[in-house]
């Protein structure tokens, strides 16, 4: 579990150090006092970005060139310590313990964090970075070679966009092959999940409606018909400046009752399906990598619910490791009576 957390000039925070205790605590404080960006934190200790998709460089408190993050861990009877340092020109250091780490994916995934907040009905209704996002950062999670093909595709396309951008054609074919085999590898890996995600949903729902997940790829599923797709879009390519297929402009489609969640539902089904979302990654994460500790951070999402559905979203996260809930007003529950209530205006 999480047992300490230091922040300098992360957000409005100057300097801040929390002292956690026990599985549940309790962030309160009134708005703007900074709960949420204590969760934030935490989230970029355990993947390296906010889950506002917000870049390093903006998380830094104005008028400052940097930020500095450290954690205290307590893994399998052990004290770990992790510190990440992000300047404002985009250089990084990361340690665990005294190493100096070379490599994100080093880091990544110590300890995994599954972010319950208020801009997670964009997965629903936002545009659809939003919905790859969602499936990047959850298949990332679980599946290490997820995130190494990601990575490739991402470094290959840039690599290929920017030679567009200079007209050099020789040199942007030269990445196609790599955008290729790692773009099928995504695919892959997206459809797979998007079939995990229907199936928890469906057990989540319990049978209230039925629901969908469905993969709109956009790019050919076979890596020599992708390669060729690349290859005939080269000189539209060339005019547009930009790589015009691939894994970075798909798209997926939620819905229920065999309507589209986006755009035909309503606004409380949507926020009921978010909701839902982020449960199956928590229940994906957990089934998949069982010997990771897993942080659920619950930011102000309860407001709306009753007792019942409160008391039912409070049981399907029974299973974290540890809870960090935020609230102005803390909920009349017994869930609560054994919580750690942090006053967030005391810690600055």
């Amino acid at each position: 579990m999480l047992q300490e957390i230091k922040l300098v000039n992360f957000r409005n925070f100057s300097t801040a150090e929390l002292n956690f205790s026990g599985r549940d605590i309790i962030l309160f404080g009134r708005n703007g006092s900074g709960k949420s960006n204590l969760l934030e934190a935490v989230n970029h200790l355990s993947i390296l970005r906010s889950f506002r998709g917000a870049r390093s460089r903006e998380e830094i408190k104005i008028g400052e060139t940097e930020f500095f993050l450290a954690a205290k861990l307590r893994k399998n009877n052990l004290t770990e310590t992790l510190s990440v340092r992000e300047r404002s020109d985009g250089r990084r250091e990361l340690f665990i313990g005294n190493s100096k780490l070379q490599k994100s994916s080093e880091f990544i995934g110590e300890f995994q964090t599954v972010p319950f907040v208020p801009e997670d009905r964009m997965i629903v209704g936002g545009h659809s970075g939003y919905r790859r996002k969602f499936f990047d950062i959850l298949l990332s999670c679980i599946n290490k070679n997820y995130f190494f093909s990601l990575s490739c595709y991402h470094r290959a396309l840039d690599q290929r966009n920017r030679a567009l951008k200079e007209n050099k054609i020789a040199a942007a074919a030269a990445f196609e092959e790599e955008l290729a085999v790692r773009g099928t590898e995504i695919g892959a890996f997206r459809f797979d999940c998007c079939r995990k995600i229907t199936d928890v949903m469906n057990k989540l729902l319990n049978g209230k409606y039925h629901f969908e997940s469905r993969y709109l790829r956009a790019f050919p599923d076979e890596v020599d018909k992708y390669f060729e797709k690349l290859k005939e879009n080269r000189p539209k390519e060339a005019l547009k400046k930009y790589t015009l297929c691939g894994p970075q402009l798909d798209d997926f489609e939620f819905r229920l009752d065999g309507k589209p969640l986006r755009g035909y539902c309503s606004a409380g089904q949507q926020r009921l399906a978010s909701l839902l979302l982020r449960l199956s990654h928590f229940t994906i994460l957990k089934n998949e990598n069982s010997s990771t500790s897993v942080i659920a951070l619950i930011d102000d999402v309860t407001g709306e619910l009753d007792k019942e559905n409160l008391d039912r979203f409070l049981q399907n996260i029974a299973a974290a490791d540890q809870r960090i809930f935020t609230f102005t007003d803390i909920p009349e529950s017994g869930f609560f009576h054994n919580a750690s209530v942090i006053p967030v205006e005391e810690i600055k």
